[in-house]
């Protein structure tokens, strides 16, 4: 009796011990792994050549197969992987991404000095580029090419990117003024 009374009492405590919920780990805390340079030279300028690459040529059209190891378009290197229309939307998730990482605290230029992430108008600029980038994913989407609508896209995307850089990033003769506000 004694016996089937301890087992009694365990066997409540056994069961909630089994069927705890699992606990989820936390996320990660967004971490700056490289400079902004890095992630410039890492992310949006390779995606920007996608884009740009479609003024003058349609990512739907059938491709001609090609001899020449060292095809001349950005669309074309990489025609194999994930081409085309795929490589245009994921070149406005890519401009949308770099909009988040490049507010990421403890970003630094290649300096070293932070990146200016208190300043209004890079918050906006970086706005702007993932505003540009959703504007590349639904024209991709569609998959419509139009010779002058992808003009004015990659007017957008350069005009995005040229706001930020004319004040924080061209300093010919003094890259140690670079993210200066």
């Amino acid at each position: 009796m004694k016996r089937l009374f301890g087992v009694a009492l365990i066997t409540p405590f056994l069961f909630l011990a089994c069927n705890r919920a699992e606990e989820t780990p936390a996320a990660p805390a967004a971490t700056a792994h490289g400079n902004l340079a890095q992630v410039m030279q890492a992310i949006p300028f390779p995606a920007s050549n996608i884009i740009f690459d479609t003024q003058s040529v349609d990512p739907g059209a059938a491709k001609e197969p090609s001899s020449d190891p060292d095809a001349s378009t950005a669309t074309a290197q990489f025609s194999g992987v994930y081409g085309g229309w795929i490589a245009v939307e994921n070149a406005g998730v890519a401009l949308q991404e770099t909009a988040n990482l490049i507010l990421i605290p403890g970003r630094t230029c290649q300096n070293g000095k932070p990146v200016p992430t208190d300043q209004a108008d890079f918050r906006q600029w970086a706005a702007d580029l993932a505003t540009v980038g959703a504007e590349v994913q639904r024209v991709a989407q569609s998959k419509t090419w139009n010779e002058d609508a992808m003009l004015d896209l990659g007017g957008k995307v350069s005009e995005a990117c040229s706001n930020c850089h004319e004040k924080y990033r061209d300093t010919p003769d003094q890259p140690a003024d670079r993210c200066t506000p």
